[in-house]
């Protein structure tokens, strides 16, 4: 099997993770090597340091709801890209792009390594499900104020980059219904994949 490439897009509270990581695990049990890049945790990882930028970028994820902008996402992005990739590993990618601007870095950073037809699955789940399991699950950062602004970030900018996606040939484009239970999820996600790389 070639390197395969797979972007996961989804609304906060989607259970994209949770989809990730089982079908990490159903390719590890292939024997198949995986690296993710996962922008959540690069920014968590950022927030702990001290400075001027940190302060600020704590305060637009935590207290806005809000997208970090590009310059600062796709500075960290990229460094933590450089750092992970290899010829022969599955890539994972979450929480990248999240906008037409991004989907147009991502695309000359593949073409630039070489990696072909990346998988973009899109977990849907409505706005109202996930409203509700966000604030079902009491993060501290789930405040209503803070749901609400996450939620009309998605809409006003990874839903216009969805649409991009699904015109371009460069990126295989694969909707699941994120409505059902883990496993039916799961499942959706291994039988749309086998007509393709499994």
């Amino acid at each position: 099997m070639k390197p395969q490439t797979f972007i996961f897009v989804g609304r906060s509270g989607s259970g994209k993770g949770t989809q990730i990581d089982l079908l990490k695990n159903y390719l590890s049990n292939k024997k198949i090597e995986i690296k993710s890049i996962v922008m959540g945790e690069i920014f968590r990882d950022f927030f702990k340091e001290s400075g001027l930028i940190q302060d600020i970028a704590k305060d637009v994820s935590m207290k806005e709801g809000k997208f970090q902008p590009d310059f600062l996402t796709n500075a960290l992005f990229i460094r933590t890209v450089i750092d992970t990739v290899d010829k022969s590993s599955v890539l994972f990618f979450d929480g990248y792009p999240r906008n037409i601007d991004q989907l147009e870095v991502i695309k000359e950073l593949l073409s630039y390594i070489k990696r072909d037809e990346p998988i973009v699955i899109n977990i849907d789940v409505s706005r109202e499900s996930v409203k509700n399991r966000m604030l079902g699950r009491a993060r501290g950062d789930d405040t209503e104020n803070a749901i609400e602004s996450r939620l009309n970030e998605y809409d006003k900018f990874i839903v216009p980059m969805l649409e991009q996606i699904k015109k371009e040939q460069f990126f295989k484009y694969i909707e699941i219904d994120g409505e059902g239970t883990r496993e039916e999820i799961h499942e959706d996600i291994i039988n749309q994949l086998k007509g393709i790389i499994l």
